[in-house]
């Protein structure tokens, strides 16, 4: 997720769709990802800091009320708040980053989740080595994402059922499940009435993948990256999150009241032709 400007308008056209067809975004069915398909007790995130990668406008840790940080990671966060979608409104934190580079200092978080983002960035590798790096030792980093398919617009990453293999030199693996991809409208459908993939079938196809994974080992980068962000800097990011948020909070007011004159005049102009 590093500039790429046509991937980027796809996915904001793809994201006012939804906005229009929805109104306000609905995120109530994220608390299954994290719970039931990870399988992790809700009580293992009291206190803790949750990072969702790749997070959306939705809100998809607005169920995690008992943890002790909730951020969405996201290069479009900014946009998101102009759809007016509901995002403005999350208790959640919004972050506009991008994976390759976050800016997060080291071993920030307890959890760490990638759904349905990961094929979305544009360097696996680079991602691969921010989410050791913030993640704290014992932490988990969750998974799932549709592999073995045809770079896209918005996909530009075909990931590969192998994945874990990038992540053994630190971590553990705790689960791993492939399932085929029966039905097209998405991961839900395909993790409630699984389809366990048949590895024993040779033809290369489309398949979802999830992977849980544990943090055992201090990570240091195989090659030189930017300045880690310090704590100074990290704060300054959540300020100015936090302005954006309360000007377009301002813009919203400013045009609802536009709105309600306009609906007075009009209930005047209307009193009036009856008299």
């Amino acid at each position: 997720m590093k500039g790429n400007d046509t991937k980027h308008i796809s996915e904001l056209e793809f994201w006012a769709g939804n906005v229009e067809r929805e109104g306000i975004l609905q995120n109530s069915f994220y608390e299954t990802f994290y719970v039931s398909d990870f399988k992790i007790d809700p009580e293992d995130y009291i206190g803790k800091a949750i990072l969702d990668i790749g997070c959306g406008p939705r809100g998809s840790l607005e169920w995690a009320d008992m943890a002790g940080l909730r951020i969405g990671l996201d290069p479009l966060v900014n946009e998101y708040y102009k759809l007016d979608g509901g995002t403005l409104s999350h208790k959640m934190k919004y972050v506009s980053g991008y994976s390759e580079d976050m800016p997060f200092p080291d071993e920030t978080f307890d959890f760490v989740f990638s759904i349905n983002s990961l094929d979305h960035v544009d360097d696996l590798d680079e991602t691969i080595s921010e989410i050791k790096r913030v993640l704290k030792i014992g932490g988990i980093c969750g998974i799932i994402v549709d592999a073995n398919h045809k770079p896209t617009v918005n996909e530009p990453i075909t990931i590969d059922l192998d994945l874990k293999d990038k992540f053994s030199d630190v971590f553990d693996v705790i689960d791993e499940r492939a399932y085929e991809t029966v039905y097209k409208t998405g991961f839900r459908h395909n993790l409630d009435d699984p389809t366990f993939y048949d590895f024993d079938n040779g033809e290369v196809r489309p398949a979802i993948l999830l992977l849980k994974l544990r943090k055992v080992k201090q990570y240091v980068a195989d090659f030189d990256k930017t300045p880690k962000k310090d704590a100074d800097s990290f704060n300054i990011l959540f300020n100015q999150n936090k302005k954006l948020k309360k000007e377009n909070m301002e813009l919203k007011k400013q045009v609802k009241a536009f709105k309600d004159r306009k609906v007075v005049k009009f209930a005047d102009k209307f009193k009036s032709a009856r008299k």
